[in-house]
């Protein structure tokens, strides 16, 4: 499943992209097509829920486990829901560091990023979300890429 998921990632992302990027522009949680991501993912518990998860896997995961020692995990996942239902189009406004100076200390691989990508998209899965909106937060995730990298240009 989740590596249909990920096939799908490359047709899907810019689709996705445009989607949230209409959505946070429009600053209400619909579009034009429907509920919002953050809706259609089951709004703040079911997100928070899928946080949760995906720390828990992050913490079990030997690959990146390493980046979570000492790290109080209730105050990461408060942060995470908080980032997450925002960028899917939740009514709540992110107001924590950005991507880039949160991820600069770790020196993330990408092989790192990829499992830390596939952990969140086990969470989805497992707690229960269809394919489309799969493809969605796979979609956003990849979209973060370059600021956890560092890679990322500033356009200022």
């Amino acid at each position: 499943m989740i590596s249909k998921v990920l096939k799908t990632l490359a047709t899907g992302i810019l689709v996705a992209v445009l989607a949230f990027g209409q959505a946070a522009i429009a600053g209400n949680a619909e579009t034009a097509a429907g509920p919002s991501l953050y809706e259609r993912l089951g709004g703040w518990d079911s997100i928070n829920q899928i946080v949760r998860d995906t720390i828990t896997l992050h913490v079990e995961n030997d690959e990146i486990s390493h980046y979570f020692e000492g790290v109080d995990l209730d105050q990461l996942a408060g942060h995470v829901t908080a980032f997450f239902a925002a960028g899917t189009g939740g009514p709540s406004k992110y107001e924590g560091r950005d991507m880039t100076s949160t991820h600069a200390h770790m020196n993330m691989s990408d092989a790192d990023f990829d499992s830390a990508v596939a952990d969140v998209l086990k969470a989805v899965e497992k707690n229960g979300i269809g394919e489309a909106e799969q493809a969605e937060v796979a979609a956003i995730l990849e979209s973060l890429r370059p600021a956890v990298m560092g890679t990322a240009t500033d356009a200022t």
